[in-house]
C-alpha cells in the first residue's frame, strides 16, 4: 500500500534535516541547565501509547480503527479526530508518559513509506478536552515534523491553529508554525477545550514523514525543565515503535 505514495526526488547532494534533530538540540541546551545525569535517566523512559487510528486517503483498507471520528481517553484528556489527514497512508497515535512528564501529551501522525512529497497541501483536525472536574487548564501547544527538507529550496510550512472550544467556529487563541520541520511553541492558551487544525504546504523536492503535536497543562508552580528534556528524549523511540507495531 505504501507503494501508492509517489517517491520523493533523490539526489546525492540532498541533506536530511529532521525536526527532531532540532528538538534534540533544544533538549540538550535544557540539559545543560539541570545537569546531564537527570536528563539522561529520564530520557531512557518509554512513553505509554494510549491509542492508535489509521487513515488511507487512497481508499484502501488499513488495520485497526478508522481515524475520522476516532475518540480516545488518555488520562483525564479526551481526544477526538474531526478530520483525518487528507492525503497519504498512515496512522495517528495519542499518548502520554506519566513517568516522564505527567503534564505532557502527544498527538503523532506517521505516514507509511517515504512520507508525503511536495508539492502538496493537506490538513488534520482534532479536539482535546480536560475532564471538567479537574482543576487543570491547557497551558500550551507545540509542533514539529520530521522529513527530508532540502536547503536552498522554498520552505515547507506546517501550521497549527488552536481555537477555544470544540468546534471550528471558536475564537482563535493561538497559531504555531513550523518551518522545514523546526519545533515551535504557543503562548499560554488556557481553557479546558481546544480545537486544533494542522495544515501543511510541502514544497517541491521536500518530503514530510511525520508530524507531532505537543500539549501541556497548567500545574502548580513552574513546569520543570526536566520534563521538557525527557519528552523530547523519548519521542523518536516512540515513533519508531509505533511505525513497526502495525504495517499497512
Amino acid at each position: 500500500m505504501a507503494s501508492a505514495l509517489p517517491n520523493a526526488r533523490s539526489s546525492s547532494t540532498q541533506r536530511r534535516t529532521f525536526g527532531f534533530n532540532r528538538l534534540a538540540h533544544r533538549a540538550f541546551q535544557a540539559c545543560l541547565v539541570v545537569g546531564f545525569g537527570s536528563c539522561l535517566s529520564a530520557g531512557a523512559s518509554q512513553a505509554a501509547v494510549s491509542g492508535t487510528c489509521y487513515f488511507d486517503a487512497f481508499g484502501g483498507t488499513l488495520p485497526g480503527t478508522s481515524c475520522t471520528g476516532y475518540s480516545i481517553q488518555v488520562d483525564d484528556k479526551l481526544f477526538t479526530v474531526v478530520t483525518a489527514p487528507t492525503f497519504g497512508v498512515g496512522k495517528v497515535a495519542f499518548e502520554s508518559s506519566p513517568a516522564v512528564n505527567p503534564n505532557l501529551w502527544q498527538t503523532n501522525i506517521d505516514w507509511e513509506g517515504p512520507g508525503i512529497p511536495g508539492p502538496i497541501a493537506g490538513l488534520f483536525e482534532y479536539t482535546a478536552e480536560i475532564d471538567p472536574t479537574n482543576t487543570y487548564v491547557f497551558k500550551s501547544t507545540g509542533l514539529s515534523t520530521g522529513g527530508n527538507y532540502i536547503p536552498g529550496l522554498p520552505n515547507s510550512t506546517i501550521t497549527s491553529i488552536v481555537k477555544q472550544g470544540l468546534t471550528s467556529s471558536g475564537p482563535v487563541i493561538d497559531t504555531v508554525t513550523s518551518i522545514d520541520g523546526g519545533a515551535n511553541y504557543s503562548q499560554p492558551i488556557g481553557g479546558k477545550q481546544i480545537f486544533v487544525t494542522n495544515s501543511w504546504s510541502i514544497a517541491p523536492g521536500d518530503t514530510m514523514d511525520n508530524l507531532s503535536n505537543y500539549i501541556t497543562q497548567e500545574v502548580p508552580g513552574p513546569l520543570p525543565i526536566l520534563g521538557v528534556c525527557a519528552a523530547f528524549g523519548y519521542s523518536r523511540k516512540l515513533r519508531n515503535r509505533i511505525k513497526s507495531s502495525a504495517k499497512a
